[in-house]
């Protein structure tokens, strides 16, 4: 298993590294407001995966339980028919956002993203970083190309580029990547309906989760400043940062955690690894405090401001990482469960914003995402150990 983690971790690195190199001059051409209206965008286009996400998610928990033998791309077809709609709300939201926009970020988002789920469930750990690492390669150079040879500063037209090049890259990729007796195109609308209806809950949960930190952005959007909404931006990306090391191991335990739960191995499970994760998460904490320390005090001094509201929120990835190794209850396919938490999350993380984020600012939107995190975080783990302690088939 921690094997697999590396091998998603290092091309993952790799991948933020650029990204963080990327922000960087991003942050140096535009303003504090247009970074803010830039991330704002960014975040609205990433709402995608609201409808994506969902059904590559129960569909990959059904591959590996059931054992199917071939990749069925035709699940995209439910997101593809929700996709004109879910433009009308993300325009409506953002006047800025165009329809060649998204449908450069929408395409690139289903291939890449459904490419991954592909090479995930096949377990080819390498080949997924590389997706990855492909992609942001093809924003990191399109963006500077748009400052440095375009000479442009219009952050629209910027994403337009970003994504018409990433969209290429990742067809050409896919290419190479998929194994035609590997996978199929089979729109059985039976076949799909039921199996969204047996997993329903999860795919609600899952689309739940990307409105968290966007409700935030909203909020301090509609009742803050400009450069409110630039300085809290900032913040989210250093707490992205933070997140680093959670999409290999989430990738990694999605496949293993099921593996276990087949075998009711849970409890061993976690007399193993408890001390470990520990160790790790702390680490991981204070590493990620150094690093903002550093970034608001001596380099990006504009954005000093965002101290203390970035250190929240990464105490929120420090509940992440303690929690996520523990939380079973997509593998145990107790998709009610995680509904019940992710909407108490969301009415929570509304309720704070909208009465106390005018009085007192930025502070409050990084408190209900944290909030929201123990909610989702450590309430799936807690209620993964309660109900499965007991499981008389435990070996």
């Amino acid at each position: 298993m921690f094997k697999n983690i590396f091998k998603i971790l290092s091309s993952h690195i790799v991948v933020k590294s650029l990204g963080l190199v990327n922000i960087a001059i991003v942050l140096f051409f535009l303003s504090v407001e247009d970074f803010g209206n830039y991330s704002y965008s960014l975040l609205l286009l990433n709402l995608i995966a609201v409808i994506v996400d969902p059904f590559l998610s129960s569909y990959l928990v059904d591959y590996k339980t059931f054992n199917y033998k071939k990749f069925n791309f035709g699940i995209l077809i439910l997101s593809i028919i929700l996709s004109p709609a879910f433009y009308f709300i993300i325009s409506y939201l953002n006047k800025d956002l165009n329809l060649i926009t998204y449908m450069l970020f929408t395409a690139t988002f289903l291939v890449g993203t459904s490419l991954k789920s592909y090479l995930n469930v096949k377990e080819r750990y390498y080949s997924y970083g590389i997706v990855d690492i492909i992609r942001q390669l093809g924003i990191f150079f399109t963006t500077i190309i748009f400052f440095y040879i375009l000479d442009s500063n219009n952050y629209i037209e910027l994403l337009e580029f970003n994504y018409l090049v990433t969209f290429l890259a990742m067809i050409s990729i896919a290419i190479v990547f998929l194994k035609k007796e590997e996978i199929e195109f089979n729109i059985n609308f039976t076949r799909l309906k039921n199996q969204t209806i047996q997993s329903k809950f999860l795919i609600f949960y899952t689309a739940l989760v990307p409105f968290i930190s966007f409700i935030d952005s909203y909020f301090v959007d509609a009742y803050l400043t400009e450069e409110d909404l630039g300085i809290y931006s900032f913040s989210l990306k250093i707490y992205n940062i933070s997140l680093m090391l959670v999409v290999p191991i989430f990738t990694v335990l999605n496949i293993k955690q099921i593996e276990i739960a087949k075998e009711n191995n849970y409890l061993t499970f976690i007399s193993k690894n408890f001390k470990k994760v520990i160790l790790f998460s702390v680490v991981i904490f204070l590493g990620t405090f150094l690093f903002n320390w550093i970034i608001t005090n001596y380099i990006y001094l504009e954005y000093k401001s965002s101290f203390w509201n970035t250190n929240i929120l990464m105490f929120g990835s420090f509940i992440t990482y303690i929690t996520l190794p523990f939380s079973f209850l997509i593998a145990y396919r107790k998709y009610k469960y995680l509904f019940t938490l992710g909407v108490l999350a969301i009415l929570f993380n509304i309720i704070i914003n909208y009465f106390f984020i005018e009085k007192y600012g930025m502070m409050i939107a990084a408190f209900s995402t944290l909030l929201s995190q123990l909610i989702i975080n450590f309430g799936a783990a807690f209620l993964s150990y309660i109900l499965l302690r007991n499981n008389k088939n435990e070996n």
